[in-house]
């Protein structure tokens, strides 16, 4: 069903289009000024269809209302609007198309003419989403299909050595890993993730006989071995999407004292992600069966990484590994072990979710007694959704909780009720099932003007509706930042 939002001071006018919408199947919320929309809109997760907004109204007119509304952030900025008006005047609709309404219906109108603009307007809103949203499915699909096609082509480059079977995969985890330890953002782990798949890329011109050689290689024959990262950073340069791709590839056997190749390069002048990259493409090496050796021993491996930091390694990536391999007591990060333990699944699954722009839920969130996020998540459709609802939510309790009381202390009870209102409706749909039925009843009570039953029970309301803020803040906080 359709949702408008009436906002018109004249009690008839609004009235009279409230029945028209109405007839037409249409819910219609009436309200009676720009503040009382602000109000009622703060905090709301859901939102109308479609404000109808009066333009001269007592206090805030309705240019100011819009001004006020589009400069939010969440999405009661983007509810498209069109103002009712009985001015002729050029210049005001200029200026209420410059703000952002998408249309004018002047007063007094024709009902049908109203109902049918007001539809269409909705219906091209619904369009846009549905369009929005369909991109958004393509994007997607894009993504994985993006990589799925650097996995299999990873998978390929390591079926050339007979010892190093998911080893791409391996270095790519191990580096997603150390990228989150350092404090990398998502979209930059993902993107670490798919240059350590690809950082091999360039055995594809070194011959199998000496990829795949069990003896000591000739000087000619490691010379052949130092052409993969200049062969792969030639390949990978030319998608001009993802620039950094190639970095992986050209640098990941560069050493910070400058005695690595292809071009020598020390200290702080390799990109960053080519020395973790090289920091764990070296830890696979070492707990990686070789046609010469087995797995080395883990205490062997922390000793090579100890001696080769400040040579060979960066440092502070060097201790990162370090810290993983001590927290390790099972050794599960070794070839074998490694898929076993899900490391392989659990990083493309992460690198999948991000890419999608999916969230899950913070575990902590069933802890919180007044929450129902079942509820939430079915009223919401999927956890990014009741994620993004659960922090306006969130962070709108102190200013409306404050509001309420302000109406409540100077009994407008209008008012008052209005805001009650709302956070019945955003409430239930965040699951807070308690605080929106105190809210209900409330409403129901504010309504009837029984105003004993509002100040006895407010108090109440306000107490659960607080309980929630700082709980909630500090999961989702710390899911943004983790």
């Amino acid at each position: 069903m359709d949702w408008v939002v009436i906002v018109d001071d004249d009690t008839s006018s609004r009235s009279q289009t409230a029945q028209v919408l109405k007839s037409e199947g249409m819910k219609v919320t009436c309200l009676a000024s720009g503040a009382e929309l602000l109000d009622y809109m703060e905090g709301m997760t859901l939102m109308p269809d479609l404000i109808l907004l009066d333009i001269v109204m007592p206090g805030m007119n309705g240019f100011d209302t819009l001004r006020i509304l589009r400069e939010k952030e969440g999405s009661e900025s983007k509810v498209p609007v069109i103002f009712l008006t009985g001015c002729e005047d050029p210049g005001e609709e200029r200026e209420g198309l410059s703000l952002g309404a998408v249309d004018f219906i002047r007063k007094p109108c024709y009902p049908e003419i109203m109902a049918l603009r007001v539809k269409r307007t909705i219906e091209l809103s619904h369009l846009q989403r549905d369009l929005f949203a369909e991109v958004e499915k393509k994007t997607k699909e894009n993504n994985r299909l993006t990589l799925h096609v650097v996995q299999t082509l990873a998978e390929a480059i390591d079926a050339k050595d007979t010892y190093t079977n998911g080893h791409s995969g391996r270095v790519a985890s191990y580096s997603r890993e150390i990228a989150k330890r350092l404090g990398y953002d998502e979209q930059a782990q993902d993107e670490i993730y798919m240059m350590g798949l690809l950082h091999d890329v360039g055995k594809i011109g070194v011959p199998d006989a000496i990829i795949n050689k069990p003896s000591r290689l000739t000087d000619e024959e490691f010379e052949e071995i130092k052409k993969h990262p200049s062969v792969g950073n030639r390949i990978l340069k030319r998608i001009r999407e993802m620039p950094k791709l190639a970095y992986g590839a050209r640098w990941h056997h560069e050493r910070v004292d400058g005695h690595g190749y292809p071009d020598a390069l020390s200290g702080a002048s390799i990109p960053e992600e080519a020395r973790i990259i090289a920091v764990a493409d070296a830890y696979d090496a070492m707990t990686s069966n070789r046609s010469y050796r087995g797995v080395l021993p883990q205490s062997v491996v922390k000793g090579e990484l100890e001696k080769g930091k400040g040579s060979q390694f960066d440092p502070h990536i060097a201790d990162i590994m370090i810290a993983m391999i001590n927290e390790d007591t099972g050794y599960s990060m070794s070839e074998g072990a490694a898929e076993k333990a899900g490391l392989l699944r659990m990083s493309e699954e992460e690198t999948i979710r991000h890419m999608d722009g999916m969230n899950e839920l913070p575990v902590e969130l069933a802890g919180i007694e007044q929450l129902d996020t079942e509820l939430g998540l079915f009223l919401c459709g999927d956890a990014q959704d009741y994620l993004e609802a659960l922090t306006i939510f969130a962070g709108s309790i102190s200013v409306k909780s404050q509001k309420l009381e302000n109406a409540l202390a100077s009994g407008d009870i209008a008012a008052y009720t209005t805001l009650v209102h709302s956070l019945k409706s955003s409430a239930r749909t965040v699951g807070a099932t308690k605080v929106s039925e105190l809210a209900r009843l409330l409403e129901a009570a504010g309504k009837h003007n029984e105003t004993d039953r509002l100040f006895k029970d407010t108090p109440q309301l306000l107490s659960i509706y607080r309980d929630l803020e700082d709980p909630l803040k500090e999961i989702l906080n710390k899911g943004v930042n983790s």
